[in-house]
């Protein structure tokens, strides 16, 4: 280590060669870096004797040697560098006082390398709390080694105010003396020189002084108001330090005292030190930029300021007055360094303690050592609480002493103490809420509700760094308090209900405790369902256990839709790809598109046209596809399930008579206007009673006997699969006089309707007949074996037929709100709300599949299309009906799942009841929480075009329940 004298020509002295005195030029102080000493300087402090005060200087510094010295006139060299935990040592000779300057990281220099060393490690994230506590802690234990080896203890502090963290300070060390230094320091001296210390161990209780480098720039630097500052700022010291018990009336039990009637609070008022540059330039800078033309008096004011004193280069004018020397006088003697002597004496006199404490001097502790003494009372304290700090694992005999070098940094953590005690509080007021509020069994929904109530009971009294561990224990704790024997099974129904009962007991059954209103197939009976769990539940058991109690569906003719019929007992679900759904077409056959199946026919012209597939418009009225075509899931309406296929494409000669009748409709005589809107509907010959043949699947059909369809039928589901179980109903619930388009729907039928939206829409169709060509020459014959009234109907050729339909749309809530839908966006709102061409809006276009009740209520209620009401004519036509689902954001299009679409009977009416819940191969498609606004299709929509036109056949036996509505396959027109 070098040793440095200031002002010297000879700026460094090695170790080896401490005996040459170092001679001091210029300055009128040596300094030098702690441990060594030059021997020059050793010499005259050996002349002391018993006579060597102490002074620690410690505190805050902003220059970049981290000097605090500046102020009693005194600096380190050029060369030095500060550093974490060095001391500086500075003594003016002829005076009796050394003095310490302690390098902590107060100290802005040396703060600034600690932040750059945390720095290089980018990888270690930077923790604010952490490294301050860090600061902090090292800088009291340099304080604790200046209060036990100095006398007076001066804390430099670069504001123009207490900061009042400096109590903080003051406790923590006071915290630290008495819990960790009087626990081994007294007993590890006892085998040093320095035993004569005795059970206190420290030279004495320390008069603790402030420095204030800087004093207000807008106050005048006059004796009155800098002394008012400093009487001031003593005052507020002093009710800190006496209120926080920092000074008391003992010695023994005060950290540091403060003497009574002697100022121990100095303001450098008359000299500048540590001026901010930058801010010094920018002033000169706006003073040059704004400065008014200046006059010639100015000019040489501003020269004169440049004088090194008053009255240079001025001739000798009259004397000052007694009020300007006394201001020149007190300005001189108004320096730090007169303010320290004046302590430095009381301490040479042996009045140090009077004056401080309530007790008579001989009762105070108070040592005067000589050098040597000193140096080696100071070797032992700077190793015992400095070096060996460094390392944690120091190896010691002394209990204490390891417990000091290994918690001493966390033990002064108060602050993490003091959130901790905040966050335990806090933990166990929302433990308290949660328990106190949580029911027998619930569910996660309800102790997210629970733990969200927990954490606001929590941040009531919980603060602070440890404020997020805290709370994952609150969360862990609650987790474990819902877990143990409160969880509630939580299985989702079919319509996103939890199960509510609890998760450890076993149930057969699941229940979420939600109730629905449901009519029956028929409609005439409203009932009690159950959340549904499965798909059977919903779309089928229900209905089977309602209808037994429903007087009119006993009585009712039911078609028969085309279920599973296992061959072996170990029969399972199909797999399918959840995501993908592939496409099979092995079976049956490439799937035809629904937009050439569906452009066969004009609704807007009324005539049948035949047309490929991709000539057809994508929005055309008649096309029933809101999507262009997908090369994954193939055309989203497969006419090989629907059954129009079947019918429309069972051999050439239904191609060439449909042909041949559109050319007969085009030569027609008669053209009138009606003509334009007409439907032409062929009349074949019938069939032989005995010839004919069950309607069933085509010859190359084949169903699986070992594996079922988990979900509902759609169009591109495998051909060969069939459900466990009908999803759908189609009933003939009475003759068509039972409904009456004046009053609508009455409540001993249908039940459950809102006010005014009770009624069916009429539907006006315009039909022509015309026999097929090839038929004619057996026509005759065949009227005369079979004479009769029905038959007179087919006598002439192009007999035109008007008929009304009436067509309902019915939407149902949970609540068992019914009504009528008159247009995709609109509620019926009675029958004066039915127009020429309202039944146009629901059949033609796109009806969604989920609407809002109407119903009054503060839940807004999301109302399905359940039921379609259909009011057949009595012609010799009969209605074929094969609606679409879309949903699943058109993923999915639903249909019965008969190869030939059902016929309705006439002059009868019929309802189609639609599925409950819908569901794929096996993905559930679960109806939305709310429709938007600007998409009302989103949750799903029935697609038009499902009704069509076909001729009486008039060997089709519709009083067999089993067999109604199933024919073989003909022709028709679809409306």
């Amino acid at each position: 280590m070098h040793l440095y004298q200031a002002g010297s020509t000879e700026t460094a002295v090695p170790k080896s060669c401490k005996q040459f005195p170092v001679k001091m030029e210029m300055k009128d102080y040596y300094t030098w870096t702690y441990p060594d000493i030059p021997e020059n300087v050793a010499q005259e402090l050996r002349k002391l004797n018993c006579s060597l005060v102490v002074v620690g200087i410690v505190g805050r510094s902003n220059c970049d040697q981290a000097n605090k010295m500046q102020a009693f006139g005194m600096e380190p060299p050029i060369e030095h560098t500060a550093r974490d935990g060095q001391v500086q040592c500075y003594y003016k000779p002829g005076t009796n006082s050394l003095l310490l300057h302690f390098e902590t990281t107060y100290d802005e220099a040396i703060l600034g390398q600690v932040i750059d060393a945390c720095m290089e490690n980018p990888d270690i994230p930077f923790d604010f709390d952490s490294f301050y506590e860090r600061m902090r802690s090292r800088f009291v234990r340099m304080m604790l080694l200046a209060l036990h080896v100095c006398h007076i203890v001066v804390y430099v502090e670069t504001g123009q105010t207490f900061d009042p963290t400096l109590v903080t300070v003051f406790q923590l060390l006071k915290f630290a003396r008495e819990q960790h230094l009087m626990q081994f320091l007294p007993q590890m001296l006892r085998e040093t020189p320095a035993a004569r210390m005795g059970e206190k161990a420290r030279l004495c209780a320390p008069r603790i002084l402030f420095l204030f480098d800087n004093f207000p720039r807008d106050e005048p630097k006059t004796r009155e108001c800098v002394s008012a500052y400093e009487f001031q700022t003593e005052d507020c010291i002093y009710e800190l330090l006496r209120h926080h018990n920092i000074v008391t009336n003992s010695s023994n039990s005060s950290l540091v005292a403060l003497p009574n009637n002697k100022q121990f609070v100095f303001f450098n008022a008359h000299e500048e030190l540590h001026p901010d540059k930058l801010l010094k330039a920018i002033e000169c800078l706006n003073l040059a930029m704004y400065k008014p033309d200046a006059k010639e008096e100015e000019e040489d004011l501003e020269i004169l300021e440049l004088a090194p004193f008053e009255g240079f280069v001025k001739p000798f004018g009259a004397p000052l007055d007694e009020k300007e020397l006394e201001k020149q006088q007190y300005k001189k003697d108004h320096t730090v360094w007169h303010f320290l002597q004046r302590h430095v004496q009381d301490a040479l006199l042996g009045c140090f303690d009077e004056g401080s404490f309530k007790q008579l001097p001989h009762l105070g502790q108070f040592h005067l050592l000589n050098i040597q003494e000193w140096h080696d009372w100071m070797d032992t304290l700077y190793k015992l609480l400095v070096e060996n700090a460094k390392n944690p694992n120091q190896e010691t005999s002394n209990e204490d002493y390891r417990l000091f070098l290994q918690s001493f940094d966390e033990s002064l953590n108060y602050e993490k103490k003091f959130w901790a005690h905040l966050c335990e509080l806090g933990l166990k007021k929302g433990i308290s809420a949660y328990k106190s509020a949580a029911p027998a069994n619930y569910g996660s929904s309800t102790h997210k509700q629970l733990l969200a109530d927990a954490t606001v009971a929590f941040e009531e009294e919980g603060r602070g760094p440890q404020a997020k561990a805290a709370l994952a224990k609150l969360a862990a704790v609650c987790q474990k308090h819902w877990q143990d024997g409160r969880q509630q099974c939580e299985q989702l129904s079919l319509r996103s209900h939890p199960c509510t009962l609890p998760k450890n007991v076993p149930h057969d059954k699941h229940n979420s405790g939600v109730i629905h209103i449901s009519s029956c197939n028929c409609g005439r009976t409203q009932g009690r369902r159950e959340d549904p769990f499965n798909l059977r539940q919903a779309n089928y058991e229900f209905y089977e256990h309602i209808a037994q109690m429903c007087n009119l569906c006993v009585k009712v003719k039911q078609y028969q839709f085309p279920i599973f019929e296992p061959s072996v007992s170990d029969y399972r679900a199909a797999a399918f790809e959840a995501a993908f759904p592939l496409l099979h077409t092995g079976k049956s056959g490439p799937p035809q598109d629904e937009e050439g199946a569906e452009g066969l026919e004009d609704e807007e012209e009324g005539q049948e046209q035949q047309q490929p597939a991709e000539e057809q418009p994508q929005n055309s009225p008649s096309n029933g596809c809101s999507q262009p075509l997908s090369p994954t899931f193939g055309s989203d309406l497969n006419m090989s399930i629907a059954g129009f296929g079947a019918s429309l494409n069972e051999s050439e000669a239904s191609s060439e008579q449909l042909t041949h009748s559109e050319a007969n409709s085009t030569s027609s005589d008669t053209s009138s206007a009606d003509t334009e809107n007409e439907l032409v509907v062929q009349i074949q010959e019938p069939v032989k009673k005995e010839s004919r043949i069950d309607a069933g699947p085509p010859d190359n059909y084949s169903t699986s006997t070992t594996e079922y369809l988990p979900g509902l039928v759609h169009t591109v589901s495998d051909f060969g699969l069939l459900p466990l179980f009908p999803s759908w109903s189609l009933a003939c619930v009475g003759p068509s006089s039972i409904y009456s388009h004046n009053t609508g729907l009455q409540e001993h039928f249908q039940s459950g309707f809102l006010s005014g939206a009770n009624f069916l829409l009429p539907w006006d169709v315009q039909l022509r007949l015309v026999h097929a060509p090839k038929q004619q020459q057996h026509h005759s014959h065949h009227q005369q074996q079979h004479p009769g009234k029905k038959q007179q109907r087919w006598k002439k050729q192009g007999d035109r037929l008007s008929l009304k339909i009436f067509v309902g749309m019915e939407y149902e809530c949970s609540r068992g709100h019914r009504f009528m839908m008159c247009a995709p966006d609109r509620v019926l709102r009675g029958g004066a709300d039915i127009e020429r061409d309202t039944c146009s809006k629901v059949v033609h276009n796109n009806m969604p599949l989920y609407y809002p009740c109407p119903c009054r209520s503060q839940t807004n209620y999301l109302a399905q299309l359940m039921r379609i009401h259909v009011v057949t004519p009595k012609a010799p036509v009969n209605i074929i009906v094969d609606p679409k689902v879309c949903v699943g954001k058109g993923k999915y299009t639903f249909t019965l799942g008969s190869i030939i679409p059902p016929r309705l009977s006439q002059s009868a009416y019929w309802i189609i009841r639609l599925p409950f819940v819908y569901q794929g191969d096996d993905v559930l498609i679960a109806p939305p929480d709310k429709l938007e606004p600007d998409d009302p299709l989103a949750g799903g929509y029935l697609l038009p075009g499902m009704f069509g036109v076909a001729e009486t056949d008039p060997t089709l036996e519709l009083n067999e329940p089993g067999r109604m509505g199933v024919s073989a396959a003909g022709n028709f027109t679809r409306i």
